[in-house]
């Protein structure tokens, strides 16, 4: 008479691999959580690709185009003929967009303080004033810097300098 022979996993087996698998999964996202810093480095990215195609779009379209922030999120608006400004809605790129952890901290156009809510401007010139423009998230900080060609690039805060004040 044959021996009977048994196939599959026993549900010990089965539950030790679920096991496995559920630390190794929580592990995985314990380290695929960002860092305060690097959700402010992708924000500030992010906003410096977009600042460039803001300026390319002007340049292009021959109309100024603007951004504005109220710390908590941030729009864009082209200036018609009338010289009237006009928020962007429906764009590719320049949409309005809430942030989520990220704060914009301050912003000075020309070496002068701005009040949140004022316009950076992009000419249609391709010649802008330059800016900086300070992003924070908790003790995260990071600045995008721009220069009269429109050129955007991120820099960490110069520690001698004093921060922006956070504005109402």
């Amino acid at each position: 008479m044959k021996a009977m022979v048994q196939r599959g996993f026993t549900l010990i087996e089965i539950l030790v691999v679920l096991s496995i698998i559920g630390i190794i999964m929580g592990l995985a996202v314990v380290r695929l959580d960002l860092s305060d810093g690097q959700r402010v480095e992708r924000e500030a990215s992010r906003l410096a690709s977009l600042f460039e195609s803001a300026r390319d779009e002007a340049i292009t379209s021959g109309q100024a185009i603007a951004w504005s922030s109220d710390g908590l999120g941030y729009q864009f608006w082209l200036q018609d003929a009338q010289n009237n400004w006009q928020s962007i809605a429906t764009h590719d790129l320049l949409n309005p967009h809430v942030l989520e952890e990220v704060r914009v901290e301050g912003f000075a156009v020309n070496l002068r303080e701005q009040r949140l809510g004022e316009r950076l401007v992009f000419e249609p010139s391709g010649v802008n004033a330059p800016f900086r423009l300070q992003l924070r998230l908790n003790n995260s900080r990071l600045e995008l810097q721009g220069d009269v060609m429109g050129r955007v690039e991120v820099h960490q805060p110069d520690a001698s300098a004093p921060a922006a004040l956070p504005h109402a």
